[in-house]
């Protein structure tokens, strides 16, 4: 199993609606691959956790690539991992977009683009994320 991360800014703004709308296809189509993970957005940027079977993982991530809504697509880090961090989530989701200030990993200019290369501070958001510190920032 391994675990993609990336980040990408959006091309047009999200609504809520359409963030919703993303959300809904996203997770029917991992749940149908067998894909769990996490997606953070703020201000346009994105920020994803995949994880799973290499070819699913590879594929879905590919297909994001090619998708016109995602500009600045990045692979921060490709890892083979033991188990899963988002096992029962098929993708959880935070929009971190009132509260981007507070975040650990993201530049208004870059969003999480910076964060290549920095594999303690990727482990640090998601286990943040994974833990529920992104939860309390919501209350």
């Amino acid at each position: 199993m391994i675990q993609l991360i990336y980040s990408s800014h959006a091309t047009t703004p999200f609504t809520a609606e359409s963030l919703r709308t993303l959300l809904v296809g996203a997770r029917a189509h991992n749940t149908s691959v067998e894909v769990s993970g996490m997606l953070l957005h703020v201000d346009g940027a994105f920020l994803q956790v995949l994880e799973g079977e290499p070819g699913a993982v590879e594929a879905l991530y590919e297909r994001i690539a090619q998708d016109r809504r995602h500009a600045r697509v990045t692979k921060l880090r490709v890892r083979d991992v033991e188990e899963r961090n988002f096992p029962d989530w098929s993708m959880g989701f935070f929009d971190a977009t009132q509260r981007a200030a507070a975040l650990l990993g993201y530049r208004k200019t870059s969003g999480f683009a910076d964060l290549l290369g920095d594999t303690a501070m990727l482990t640090k958001v998601v286990a943040d994320f994974r833990d529920g510190r992104w939860r309390s920032l919501a209350a």
